[in-house]
């Protein structure tokens, strides 16, 4: 089984970080390398990361900044980008991700998201997400941040995340996966758990809205690069 790397960019995660590293250091296949990308944490983050056995940590920033931060200090084939606050389950999780992955020749791939608390609407919410998600599949990708699975040499190859993205930077690495000619899929063997933090820090009618523009501006005007249009969401940005 090729050689694995976990990704994780942070910034005073101490609230969720232990969780989501506890449970990666008891899956069947531990992962060959796990890195926090922290963005200058003040909660004890770094301390906490490095308390763990194996774990490295290098300077991040932003998502985008973090992910490619840490992609660059791996060796690994595989790059797993987690979220700090993914909830995986089970203990064979990432064995079954990455056997999905390269036995269905996946160059990019995100799974379904599990609603963890939350209310009515939250659950209803993802759940047509999910589905929407699916039903675009490989033409138009729409891998999410919590949780993207890709190969090394094609990280490098698309030069990794888009510094200059100021919204969904992880949509826009999707499509240049596309367009670079690879291949976008759905596991079905595991979902990922995400907590609804971000929609009770902001609201949860402005999260819809700002995602729900995002969509259609993506599709007709290309990547989101106005800084008009980051600064709107700036407060859910600083809580990657």
């Amino acid at each position: 089984m090729p050689r694995v790397a976990v990704v994780i960019p942070a910034k005073n995660e101490a609230q969720y970080l232990p969780a989501l590293l506890t449970a990666l250091l008891r899956q069947t296949k531990i992962p060959d390398e796990i890195i926090v990308a922290d963005a200058g944490s003040t909660d004890g983050t770094r301390e906490i990361a490095l308390g763990f056995a194996g774990v490295k940590v290098v300077p991040g920033g932003i998502a985008a900044v973090g992910r490619n931060a840490g992609v660059k200090a791996s060796t690994a084939e595989i790059i797993l980008f987690l979220d700090a606050d993914a909830i995986i389950e089970g203990h064979d999780w990432l064995e079954k991700a990455v056997t999905e992955f390269v036995a269905r020749k996946f160059d990019l791939v995100t799974c379904d998201v599990a609603v963890k608390g939350g209310t009515v609407l939250d659950k209803l919410s993802f759940k047509f997400y999910n589905r929407y998600v699916r039903l675009w599949g490989a033409r138009h990708p729409h891998p999410i941040g919590t949780m993207m699975m890709v190969w090394r040499k094609v990280h490098n190859e698309i030069k990794g995340f888009d510094t200059a993205v100021t919204f969904a930077e992880d949509h826009d690495y999707g499509l240049r996966v596309r367009d670079a000619g690879y291949k976008f899929g759905v596991l079905n063997s595991v979902k990922v758990g995400i907590t609804m933090r971000r929609q009770e820090k902001i609201g949860r009618l402005r999260f819809l809205l700002v995602n729900g523009l995002a969509e259609p501006y993506i599709m007709l005007f290309g990547s989101i690069k106005r800084p008009s249009y980051g600064q709107a969401y700036d407060k859910v940005k600083r809580l990657k």
